[in-house]
């Protein structure tokens, strides 16, 4: 059991009546300090483990005494304002520690109720789309992808891989260019608007809108209202159901680029989603441009890395790897795979005609970053699964 620090425990006294909401506090603020972006409070068998994600990998930090910790999840409940008297169901909630907002999912266990902090950190830095990490091939793919004058453009990959910034730092390096592409006269520009749930970086040159579905402002409803806002660039949070998904082509069709993110398995399984959701296939033909599929990998240590392996120090945390970078599968979409929609091609077919056509598949793009000593084989295994 790993006991906590002399300030946290001075905040537990006395143990039936101290303050949650600064216990809270502190444990937010530890993990926000650490760079996680999740923070776990797990009950077990005679403690609480408290344990951060960082760099997409579980760490554990310290250890509660069990006694103390169901005051403690009534005080993170009354802060989330969800009901603290509902044990036995899930709840979603939200709070806000130093302009951080986190979200707040609970669950029950059997050691009781497990609580999992989502952090998204407002005054975080949006970095440049060349900086993401991307191979220079990778890069300028994406960025003919983003030069299409309209067309859907969507971004898949599983919770927490980076598409959300990827699509950030894609409307930024849009937004940076426009002089460029729209001619001489100053003052010309993009008009960038999204629709999030939430908005989880502020970019003062974008018009942001959140979501708010008990008020009827969801993805779908929240899209079309979009369209009278004479956006140039649309970004949508996520593609959820099939309302949003054919919202999101239709806008797509009549004159706009539209940026967002959808639940696939890889690149080309973004094809079979959306015609799951109701899409017809002549639409989605005429609509899809590309697609980006990627993951996080973790990089070595600049400091202690031996010959490609991790090896563990201070700067690192003795984990051997500090930083993660961007490894994508960028699908283009070409004549040949237009038809191969409206024919509903199967997926191996699909494949073949992306590879055809360019598109290397992650796995091999993982293995070039280990070949290159930015990260090691057992990192590629862990992040995309295939060596």
């Amino acid at each position: 059991m790993k006991a906590p620090p002399p300030e946290l425990a001075r905040l537990l006294l006395p143990p039936q009546d101290y303050d949650a909401r600064l216990v809270v506090e502190w444990l937010v603020r530890m993990a926000s300090g650490v760079g996680a972006s999740d923070l776990h409070l797990r009950p077990t068998e005679g403690r609480v483990e408290v344990l951060t994600r960082i760099d997409g990998v579980l760490c554990h930090q310290l250890d509660l005494p069990l006694d103390i910790f169901e005051r403690l999840v009534v005080g993170l409940k009354n802060m989330a304002k969800v009901a603290s008297f509902r044990k036995s169901v899930p709840q979603d909630g939200r709070l806000s520690v130093d302009g951080c907002e986190v979200r707040l999912a609970t669950g029950p266990s059997h050691f009781g109720e497990k609580i999992i902090m989502r952090l998204v950190r407002q005054g975080g830095v949006l970095p440049q789309l060349e900086s993401l990490g991307l191979l220079a091939s990778e890069l300028q793919r994406w960025q003919q992808a983003l030069t299409q004058p309209q067309g859907l453009l969507l971004a898949t990959g599983p919770a927490g891989s980076g598409k959300t910034t990827t699509l950030y730092a894609s409307l930024r390096w849009l937004w940076q260019r426009q002089q460029q592409w729209l001619g001489p006269k100053q003052g010309a520009g993009l008009n960038v608007v999204t629709l999030e749930d939430p908005v989880e970086l502020i970019v003062p040159e974008f018009t942001q809108t959140q979501v708010q579905p008990a008020a009827g402002m969801t993805f779908a409803s929240g899209l079309r209202s979009l369209l009278r806002q004479d956006p140039d660039v649309i970004l949508v949070g996520e593609i959820r159901d099939g309302e949003t998904a054919s919202a999101a082509v239709q806008s797509s069709l009549t004159g706009h680029l539209v940026l967002s993110t959808l639940h696939a398995r890889d690149s080309v399984g973004v094809i079979p989603r959306m015609l799951e959701l109701g899409v017809e296939s002549y639409m989605l033909s005429a609509a899809l441009c590309g697609m980006i599929y990627q993951r996080l990998l973790r990089l070595l240590c600049s400091h202690c890395q031996k010959e490609g392996q991790p090896v563990g120090c201070s700067q690192c945390d003795s984990s051997g790897y500090r930083g993660r970078s961007a490894v994508a599968e960028i699908l283009l979409v070409s004549e040949s795979i237009r038809q191969g929609i409206l024919d509903r091609a199967p997926l191996f077919k699909l494949r073949q005609m992306a590879e055809s056509d360019g598109m290397v598949p992650l796995a091999e793009a993982a293995r070039a970053r280990a070949n290159a000593g930015q990260t090691s084989l057992a990192e590629v295994r862990r992040s995309v699964g295939v060596v």
